[in-house]
Formats: C-alpha cells, structure tokens, sequence
C-alpha cells in the first residue's frame, strides 16, 4: 500500500472480526457533511438514488436525473435539529436555504417538485414522496423554527397546507382500502405537526380517526408472536396474501401513533407503537459478520407466513429508528433499548471514512455500495435525534474532503472525489460506467468507444477515478492512486492494495 492509499474493511470482509461491542455509535458529524456536500446553492438535495430494498435506480428506468428527491427532505428536519442544539450562522444559512427550496419547490397540481426518487424524474406524483417533503419542513421547525422569521414559518405553513389539499387526490385526504400503510401514517405525522406547530385546527378532527381506520385496516397481531404487530402494506392483501410493510418504512407508523398518543391521552395508542417495534425488533436477523439487520419483509396468505431478510439495506434504517425513540421517550423498555444500541452498532460497522454507509448486502451489483443521500437523510434525521451533537459539529460539517472515497466489492464500487462521483465495475466484473457530479441535476454513462453512443459529456468525465481489479485471491488497484483515498471493502472478497506491492494493513 502506498502512503496516499489506506484500507479500510467493512465487517464481513475480514474472516477475523471481532464482535464489536454495543458502545460504538456512528459518526454522525461525518454522515451530516457527506449529506452537506450534495445540497445545491439553491438548498436542493441532490443524489443518485439507489432503492436498495426494491433494487431499483434511475438508470434501470433509463432516467438519468439526480436533482432534488422530496424523500430526502428528513435531511431537512435533521440539520434544523443539529441548529437547534449548536446555533451556528453557517448552519442557519444552510437549513434556511433548505427549507426555502422544499417549500417552494411546487409542481403545478400542487405536489412537490422532484418526487421520483429510485425512478428520477419519470415519477411526478405519490404520497409519501410529498409526506416526506412536509415531515422535513415540520420535524425542522420543531426544533429550529424560533430561528426563523414569522412570515418564514408561516410560509412553511402555507406550503404544508398546500400540498395536503394537492394530495387529496390520495383517497380524498384520508385513509382507505386502496392506500399504502406507510404512507397514509405519513400523512397523519404530517396533520399532527402542524396542527401542533401552526394552532390551525383544521385537521383536529381526521387525526383520531385516521390512526383508529389505519390500524383497523392495517394492523395484523401475531408476526412474529403474539406481543407483536405488523401491518398490511395494502389492507387488500389480508384476503388476497401479500407483503406486510418492509422493515425499513415502520417509523412512518410508530412516530404518529406515539404522537398522538400524547396529544390526545391515548395508551392504546402507544402499546400499538410498542407492539409494532417488537415486530420490527423481534424480526431482525444477524449477518455472517455478528450484526443485527433489518428483516426485508413477511409474506402472508392466511395461516401461511414467509420471512424475507436479504438482499437488504443498511443505510435507510433510521425512520424505524426515530419510532424507536420516539417509543423509549415514553418509558424504559430494556428488549427495545438493547435492539437500538445494537442497530447502532451495525450503523457503525459499515460506516466509511467519509461518513456515507455500504448501502446494502445480498444483491452483489450497484445496489450494495452506491450510496443515496434519500435513506441516508433519514439515517442522519434518527442519528441527530438520538445521539449528542458534539461542539465542533458545524466546523467538522462545512470543512471540506481532502481524500478520494472508494466503497469496493468485487462486482461494483463508488467513488466520490470533491463534486465527482461514479460507479464502476473492477476490470472483467461487470459493464457499470456510470457518472455524475453532486452538483450536477443529470448523471451519464459511458460507452464503449466502438459503439455509436454520444460521448460522457466533459463535465462529468472522472479522469482520476481509480482502476481496480477482481481475481480469485483478492480485489487489486491498478497503478498508483492520482489522489489520497481512502479504500472500504464491502464483501468477502479482501482488498489486496496497488498490484506488485504489499497487501494494505487490515
């Protein structure tokens, strides 16, 4: 290994890793300049957005956009946290210039602009995509909203109104049959916070009601065992079989039903929040590396129950997280305490040196290492919420990266150097020739130079991007590194350093 190069190897791609105990937490400060570096000069939160519990991405859909993605608004809500905690004129700036473009950011029916998400810009409507927008503005205003200006908060305000009234066109702006679970809780978050924050009470009446139909429709008892509860992704699929929601999308569910069971002096409300943690909690799996996972999703059919755990993601477990705390607020619950400091962990472990997470294990291509700013701004909303924010949080968020960023496995790697970032395949592994820039709303792939595509646009060429290559006995780079780097191995193929030279120290 050359000085400009050093090797960093994420859990199950070292054959002697140790437990790590239940004390290591993330770097959250790390994780919030990562997320600070993609935020436009217009607030936008740009990204290639990989959904790596569905295994999609823009370009499986041919869609080559990566602006703004209103799923990645809770990144919103996080630095308005941190703001609220560290007053910093750098972080005012930053969170008012975020706030200001999702509130204003606005389609002509009324939802938010840049809602595909995994799809790009091929989507421009759905529900929880605009949900999540408006919890960014209002879970930051909880925080923060002393900092700003009333006629800024009333703005807020405004546009959350505003495109609630856009998403009726969502069962008539309450729960029903036909809707998604998760989304429909998003839905009611988003009526509690306002209500709460604005002193409108125009949604006074639904909020009850809508969390009483939600669990009647959705809720299932028994998966895994009888303390717990799961919930219909579509409450259609209790008579047809079908999936109940993925791990990953239960924090949608626990942090309203945990709200209001405060607000409206609701117990049952709170065991409901309760009994769906241990679902997700009693359900987890533990990797080949010792670490605790999210279980992907149950399948049932009557009396028939199947449990789906892998290919799953790692970065996107934050939202259940936030239920999580938002559960243990209430009270102490040791089984749920423990799950927490052991999701913690696992944030931990697969964390790289530049604050981003492997995004995901099992389905060996892009979808394990190309990170999206989309589940790590939820990550970063649970992590700011439930860890300390140090005092040196704004300075370590607005220093700039010195070091290129390799995630590496044997059949896809990322790679991000300043504005630039690409995902490659190692030599003879595979066709990924992927570009883009953070700063950049469209993203590109090159061609083979006898084929009769256009070339990458010039702009997006990586010309220092390294070369790496898969053998049998380990993953090689290919010539001297044009920059320093740092290299974090995902997999269990090792890491062996520059070709003829040392294997890098573990």
């Amino acid at each position: 290994m050359t000085e400009a190069a050093a090797s960093v190897a994420l859990p199950d791609a070292a054959d002697d890793a140790t437990p790590i105990g239940h004390d290591r937490q993330p770097d959250v400060a790390a994780l919030a300049r990562w997320m600070r570096s993609w935020v436009g000069d217009g607030g936008q939160i740009r990204g290639f957005h990989n959904h790596s519990v569905w295994g999609t991405n823009p370009a499986t859909f041919i869609d080559f956009t990566s602006g703004h993605q209103a799923f990645s608004a809770p990144a919103t809500a996080a630095f308005g946290e941190a703001l609220g905690r560290r007053p910093d004129p750098r972080g005012l700036e930053l969170w008012r210039r975020m706030v200001r473009f999702q509130a204003r950011t606005v389609q002509a029916d009324g939802q938010y602009k840049h809602i595909g998400f995994q799809v790009g810009e091929s989507a421009t409507s759905g529900l929880i995509h605009n949900m999540a927008g408006s919890i960014g503005l209002l879970e930051g205003l909880v925080h923060a909203g002393h900092l700003l200006e009333a006629d800024e908060r009333e703005e807020v305000f405004a546009a959350v109104r505003a495109n609630l009234d856009a998403c009726v066109v969502y069962g008539g702006g309450r729960p029903s049959f036909e809707g998604t679970c998760n989304q429909e809780y998003a839905r009611v978050w988003v009526k509690l916070r306002y209500t709460e924050l604005s002193g409108d009470d125009r949604y006074v009446d639904e909020i009850v009601d809508d969390l009483e139909t939600l669990i009647r429709l959705s809720s299932v008892r028994g998966v895994p065992d009888a303390e717990s509860v799961g919930t219909f992704r579509v409450a259609a699929d209790r008579e047809r079989g079908g999936i109940l929601e993925p791990a990953e999308y239960y924090g949608l569910m626990i942090v309203p039903l945990a709200l209001a069971a405060r607000r409206y002096g609701r117990p049952d409300f709170l065991e409901e929040a309760r009994a769906i943690c241990r679902h997700v909690a009693r359900s987890a799996w533990i990797d080949d590396r010792g670490l605790t996972r999210y279980h992907r999703y149950w399948y049932l059919d009557g009396d028939v129950r199947h449990l789906s755990t892998t290919p799953m993601l790692i970065a996107g477990m934050g939202l259940s997280l936030r239920g999580i705390d938002e559960v243990l607020a209430d009270g102490p619950d040791a089984e749920l305490a423990e799950f927490r400091a052991r999701v913690l962990e696992t944030y931990a472990a697969y964390q790289t040196p530049a604050g981003y997470f492997a995004s995901a294990t099992g389905w060996h291509n892009e979808a394990d290492v190309a990170p999206s700013t989309a589940w790590h701004a939820h990550d970063l909303m649970a992590l700011v919420h439930g860890l300390d924010t140090p005092a040196d949080f704004w300075d370590r968020v607005f220093a700039e990266p010195d070091r290129q960023s390799v995630l590496l496995s044997d059949r896809a790697y990322w790679v991000e150097d300043g504005v630039h970032w690409c995902i490659l395949s190692p030599l003879t592994a595979g066709d990924l020739s992927i570009y883009g820039r953070k700063d950049r709303d469209e993203f590109g792939r090159a061609f083979f130079a006898w084929t009769d595509k256009k070339p990458l646009p010039a702009d997006l060429e990586f010309a220092d991007a390294p070369v790496f290559f898969a053998a049998d006995d380990g993953l090689y780079l290919v010539g001297e590194p044009a920059r320093p780097m740092d290299v974090t191995t995902l997999g269990p193929v090792p890491y062996r350093g520059r070709v003829g030279a040392p294997d890098p120290a573990p």
